[in-house]
């Protein structure tokens, strides 16, 4: 018995193939503006290295932004359920959830059982997400895969005032433009995003343990930068988090089919 998970978001498809044991398949691809196609490409390369095929994943859930654009037959589940059940089942210490995606994050508390008492989402345009992050890296001629790593080596950390992503923007370009170093401001920008999700982490009365989930939670700078404010260390996943809301979603593919 095969069961899937699929997170379709704003930049982002994610997949997750489980069976009784375990995750068998997993596989991400941009979005590029047709979740459609990309969804259903992104299920089927899960699924080759195991010589598997669409017709034996029993179920499918998918989740995300886009999740009603999946193509084949599906269940639908919110992103901030599957985040909960993703990461009880993998963390269950855990209490506390932030939710880094392409455009919002989410903080979101669970209780022991796993299920969702709270959460917010941020509330200032796309500031601090992976969009904010990947526009920054732009603006450096980085990769935004290399921002974390470039930041860490910064010994003077600029301050970013802006909280709004199109004026964050430019300011970075400005200190760009003012011979700033690169190292520096990708520093500050990491520091702001940090500054961001504890104000968010406030707004729903945290309660350790705490995680990151989504593709931001791979930058380390951020990561650090967090647990600095948080004066303790966030608790980490077995596997990218970017997938944390996919497998959510591919356990409850398998709960469902178990209750019929």
């Amino acid at each position: 018995m095969y069961y899937g998970g699929v997170d379709i978001g704003s930049a982002y498809c994610k997949c997750i193939i489980i069976d009784e044991e375990g995750i068998v398949a997993k596989a991400l691809y941009p979005v590029e503006g047709n979740p459609q196609v990309i969804s259903q490409k992104v299920v089927k390369d899960a699924l080759a290295p195991q010589k598997l095929k669409v017709k034996h994943v029993k179920k499918f859930v998918t989740t995300g932004r886009n999740r009603k654009k999946f193509p084949l037959k599906n269940e639908e589940m919110t992103e901030v359920t599957c985040i909960a059940k993703g990461t009880y089942n993998l963390l269950p210490s855990v209490r506390t959830i932030i939710d880094i995606g392409a455009i919002t994050n989410k903080a979101i508390k669970i209780n022991e059982k796993g299920k969702v008492m709270e959460y917010v989402i941020n509330d200032k345009c796309a500031s601090g997400s992976g969009m904010f992050l990947e526009l920054v890296a732009k603006a450096l001629e980085m990769e935004v895969q290399d921002l974390g790593r470039n930041a860490a080596q910064s010994r003077n950390p600029l301050s970013i005032t802006n909280q709004c992503t199109i004026f964050a923007e430019s300011e970075v370009i400005y200190l760009v433009n003012e011979g700033k170093s690169e190292v520096d401001i990708a520093a500050g920008v990491c520091n702001s995003i940090a500054g961001n999700l504890y104000s968010l982490l406030k707004r729903v009365r945290m309660e350790k343990d705490i995680t990151l989930t989504g593709g931001v939670a791979n930058n380390g700078q951020i990561r650090r930068n967090l647990e600095e404010r948080l004066n303790f260390e966030l608790k980490t996943f077995p596997f990218d988090p970017s997938y944390v809301a996919a497998y959510g979603a591919a356990l409850f593919a398998k709960e469902m089919e178990k209750k019929v």
